[in-house]
């Protein structure tokens, strides 16, 4: 249990996921299924487009909802509808020295699954549920001291 409470406490950055896939949000969503597909990821990160705006993020969630099943008076196309279109914006960020516990609790808060981990204005990294489960996965097993 020590293991998982010195889990909780790490900065974001020890778990965060260094190399962030990302584009531009003026390429297709059929272009944004193909890089998740390739590098079997579930969200990109969109690029501002200039120094004035900011970063956002589609996720799959994203695309099934928005575009291949976004109602019955809605169509969109894939293969020409611009990323911006359906992403979500401004991304949500957190500092790399937060503690995980407390990026865990405001993904929790605000439903998503994955924040962006900014140094200032650069974006240095990607938090997702899966890296902490991945950490979690990682620690040796828990004995039970009471059991003895």
């Amino acid at each position: 249990m020590d293991q998982l409470k010195k889990l909780r406490t790490m900065p974001v950055s020890a778990l965060m996921t260094k190399n962030v896939i990302s584009m531009d949000g003026s390429k297709t969503v059929a272009d944004a299924i193909q890089i998740m597909k390739t590098h079997n990821i579930s969200s990109i990160v969109i690029k501002p487009r200039n120094e004035d705006d900011t970063y956002g993020i589609v996720t799959e969630k994203d695309i099934l909802e928005k575009v291949i099943d976004p109602g019955e008076d809605i169509h969109r196309d894939p293969w020409n509808t611009p990323v911006f279109e359906v992403m979500s914006k401004p991304i949500i960020s957190v500092y790399p020295e937060l503690r995980v516990k407390y990026a865990l609790r405001l993904m929790k808060r605000i439903k998503i699954r994955r924040v962006a981990v900014m140094d200032g204005s650069k974006l240095v990294g990607i938090l997702t549920e899966t890296d902490v489960l991945h950490a979690v996965e990682q620690l040796p097993p828990h004995v039970d001291q009471a059991a003895y």
